[in-house]
């Protein structure tokens, strides 16, 4: 399982994909949300002011914090579903994956460390995003309030969102291909507003962390049952995508 869980580690790494959306996800996503409080605190009245200005709750660190997770908790599902996708559909684009299958013993042990290292190199890329907002806060002169809690808020929401990519692997296995998790994803988004809007959106579990995160406003979030249920979901996802590579025909397209 190690050697399985560090080589895919080494193709992520060494991939384009790869290191764009660690990219994206470690330095855009918290250099955004510090422009974003930047401005609404500037105090101007600039078109970029007024239109950020209902997205940033608070002031200080707790606009940051706050801010940063409600941008994350987005660009997190997506750039961690991409990742998914890519992880779990390239083999069958490269026409490789009866090599790949050859070379493992069980392949349920294979689709669970592709897992184990997509969800390391999530965590890992949250913290580095987190170290990253911490020093624009610093930039930006931020003196009031603490960042803490709001940094806790913000992994616990890296953490659910990275969960919520993990059934997309299962997409992308019965697809054969990365671009058919990129297609459920969008349909999942889509899902999301339209629940969101009839009111229902924390007790869909793509909603709920960005809407415990601020993303629908200060009024309107989820319990902690409704996070829960990312949990079972995410499982299921995991042993479902193990099954499915443990006894189904698995061919290149």
């Amino acid at each position: 399982m190690s050697t399985a869980i560090l080589a895919e580690l080494v193709k992520l790494a060494r991939s384009a994909i790869g290191r764009l959306v660690t990219l994206l996800l470690a330095v855009a996503v918290p250099a955004m949300a510090a422009g974003f409080v930047a401005a609404a605190e500037s105090g101007g009245s600039s078109q970029a002011a007024l239109k950020v200005r209902p997205l940033v709750h608070g002031v200080g660190w707790h606009a940051l914090t706050s801010t940063t997770g409600q941008v994350a908790s987005i660009a997190m599902l997506l750039g961690v579903e991409f990742v998914v996708s890519w992880v779990f559909g390239r083999e069958f684009s490269d026409g490789a994956i009866e090599t790949l299958l050859m070379t493992r013993p069980s392949r349920a042990v294979l689709a669970s460390a592709k897992l184990i290292a997509v969800l390391a190199w999530a965590m890992t890329t949250a913290v580095v995003s987190t170290a990253v907002m911490l020093g624009l806060g610093a930039l930006l002169g931020l003196t009031t309030g603490t960042p803490w809690p709001g940094v806790g808020r913000m992994l616990v929401g890296a953490v659910l969102t990275a969960l919520l990519a993990l059934p997309f692997a299962l997409v992308a296995t019965i697809g054969r291909s990365a671009l058919a998790g990129v297609g459920a994803v969008i349909g999942v988004i889509v899902t999301t507003q339209i629940l969101t809007v009839i009111g229902v959106g924390p007790w869909f579990p793509y909603a709920a962390p960005s809407m415990w995160l601020g993303m629908a406003g200060p009024d309107l979030t989820a319990s902690t049952a409704q996070l829960l249920l990312v949990l079972p979901l995410a499982a299921a996802g995991w042993a479902a995508t193990a099954l499915r590579w443990q006894y189904a025909e698995l061919t290149s397209t």
